[in-house]
């Protein structure tokens, strides 16, 4: 089975920009080669399942042929379009998707159809994804103790003394926002000095999964042929809401039990979700999913 690389902390993973150089332009040259390489693929397999796995991977080859290996010294085409076709069964018992729930997913289906894709090819691109990024989400080493976070935004503070500051508590259903820059350094300053037990304590992981459904839905939004024309750039389209909401109910996160009735969340009334957290995280610079 193919393996992914779970040492990269995930803030690492999600903000730091690649230390490797830009990967080529693809020119035809290239897409021959990783045609050539997509027909042998498929002779391991019966004539009769061709035009199946050409059409589950429509989605999947542009994307992995974009962002092609590198070993150090020079860039080759990836294969990982056609590992993830032969352990595709194993994803799906390991991320919990079901292709049957997915096709009988109607608010999914039509969002799909706005949006001018096909649901074979779009589905594999989803459980390709969420294989990837579930790892990380469950990975002990996403998870970071109080004092690394402070160091962190310590570090952070002293890189850019002039930035603002401010501080957001959340008690209940209430919202805070607190601007005195003065007393927040100062707080800083105290929690450094004076070691404070608290600093051993494990940061939730609620946080790190809204980060992995962001850039589980950018990545798709981004990289899906959606044909659908927006009426204002930079905006999403109600399909294109309706279409995220979807793929966070499938992955369960929203209403976590997929028993739960999608209507409730995957419509217009729901768009507050889909719009939060797109914006929470619009200062991310994600790396490829690969």
């Amino acid at each position: 089975m193919e393996q992914h690389n779970n040492e990269i902390p995930i803030d690492a993973y999600l903000q730091q920009k690649p230390q490797i150089p830009e990967p080529p332009v693809i020119n035809e040259y290239v897409r021959d080669n990783e045609e050539q390489v997509f027909k042998e693929f498929l002779e391991s397999y019966p004539e009769s399942e061709h035009d199946d796995i050409r059409e589950r991977l429509e989605y999947l080859r542009p994307y992995i042929l974009k962002y092609p290996d590198y070993d150090g010294e020079s860039f080759f085409i990836s294969e990982d379009a056609f590992n993830h076709y032969r352990w595709r069964k194993e994803k799906m018992e390991h991320t919990g998707l079901s292709e049957t729930e997915f096709n009988h997913f109607e608010i999914m289906q039509k969002a799909i159809s706005d949006l001018g894709l096909s649901s074979k090819p779009t589905f594999e691109f989803i459980l390709y994804l969420w294989n990837i990024l579930k790892e990380k989400r469950d990975s002990k080493q996403n998870q970071t103790t109080v004092d690394d976070i402070f160091k962190s935004l310590i570090k952070r503070i002293n890189n850019y003394p002039q930035d603002p500051i401010s501080l957001d508590f959340h008690v209940g259903k209430k919202h805070f926002t607190f601007n005195n820059q003065a007393f927040i350094k100062a707080f800083i300053s105290l929690y450094e000095k004076s070691g404070i037990l608290a600093g051993t304590l494990i940061e939730t992981k609620s946080q790190k999964e809204r980060e992995i459904d962001y850039i589980l839905l950018l990545t798709l939004l981004t990289n899906l042929p959606i044909k659908q024309i927006k009426q204002k750039k930079g905006c999403y389209s109600q399909a294109e809401r309706n279409f995220g909401l979807c793929v966070l109910w499938l992955i369960g996160s929203i209403n976590h039990k997929k028993t739960d009735n999608p209507e409730v969340t995957c419509h217009r009334d729901s768009n507050g979700i889909f719009d939060k957290l797109m914006r929470d995280f619009t200062d991310y610079t994600p790396q490829i999913i690969k």
